[in-house]
Parts: C-alpha cells; sequence; structure tokens
C-alpha cells in the first residue's frame, strides 16, 4: 500500500495472448485468399497468346514451330496446377487452423520459388527468352516469401497458438 494515500500500486496490464488471425499473420492470409481468387485468371491472360497459336508453336512442319516449347508449357502446366491445388488446400487449412499449415505454406513458398526459377531457366536456354523486369520483380517477390514468410511460420507464437487443431 502506498503509504501516503492508502492506495494500492497500480497491477500491471496482462499482455494479450497472441493467437488468432491478427497481426502480421494477416498478410499470408490475404496473400493466400487472393492467389486462390486471381490465379485462375492471371494464368489464362498469360497464356491465352500460347493457346491461341498452340498448334503453330508446337507443330515441326509450321513456320513458327518451337523445338521443346510443348514441354516447358507442360511444365509449367503441372507446376502451376500444384500451386493453385496448394493454395486451395491453404485456405482450407487457414479457416479451420490446422497445425499442418506451418509445413504447407513452407513447401507453397518454396515449391512457387523452385518452379519459377526452373521456368525461367528453360524459358531462357530452350526457347532463347530474355528474363525482364517482370520476371525480376516475380522473383524478389518469391524470395521474400521464402526468407520472410517461412521463417515467420515456424518461429511465430501467433501462428503456434492459432493453428492448433
Amino acid at each position: 500500500m502506498n503509504a501516503v494515500n492508502n492506495e494500492m500500486p497500480p497491477v500491471p496490464k496482462p499482455k494479450p495472448e497472441l493467437n488468432g488471425i491478427g497481426g502480421w499473420l494477416i498478410l499470408p492470409l490475404l496473400g493466400v485468399i487472393f492467389s486462390a481468387l486471381f490465379m485462375p485468371f492471371r494464368l489464362w491472360h498469360h497464356n491465352q497468346e500460347v493457346i491461341e497459336y498452340w498448334s503453330e508453336l508446337t507443330s515441326p512442319g509450321s513456320d513458327y514451330f518451337i523445338p521443346l516449347f510443348k514441354e516447358v508449357i507442360y511444365f509449367e502446366m503441372v507446376g502451376n496446377a500444384i500451386i493453385y491445388g496448394t493454395v486451395l488446400y491453404l485456405c482450407y487449412l487457414f479457416f479451420t487452423k490446422k497445425k499442418l499449415i506451418i509445413k504447407v505454406y513452407a513447401f507453397f513458398q518454396i515449391f512457387s520459388l523452385a518452379v519459377m526459377v526452373f521456368d525461367l531457366v528453360l524459358a531462357n536456354q530452350l526457347l532463347d527468352l530474355e528474363i525482364d523486369s517482370n520476371d525480376i520483380s516475380e522473383l524478389i517477390r518469391g524470395l521474400f516469401g521464402c526468407f520472410v514468410w517461412v521463417p515467420y511460420f515456424f518461429v511465430s507464437v501467433r501462428v503456434r497458438n492459432t493453428f492448433i487443431n
């Protein structure tokens, strides 16, 4: 007790427990949701000309034939299908607060970066396509995801307290 005015000293407020989807965790959640919503449209827009000129680009008798073009596109399709399936699964894991999200999110970030790098290398080496500023910005975004969000998911108290199922 305080002898001067007979009051108790103030009790420190307990720190709020970090759990629930809040704080920095909102950013990966928004990224996953936007990817789930917009990835099909982005892929369609990105590959519209490929679809339109597929037979000319993949037929050996065509003047526009590009050797190994078909294989590069198949690689992209399989990689993007796995990424999109993982994004949909991540949406489920986020909203059901499953503990498995930590490993699946790490897989998503690392696999996405690996597909991007292999795709750039294949396109550059096999198709002689130049790497442009859009490719570099996508690569930086992928590196950011791997070097920031993957460790965050493994060490964050909020992540550990939120994903408990």
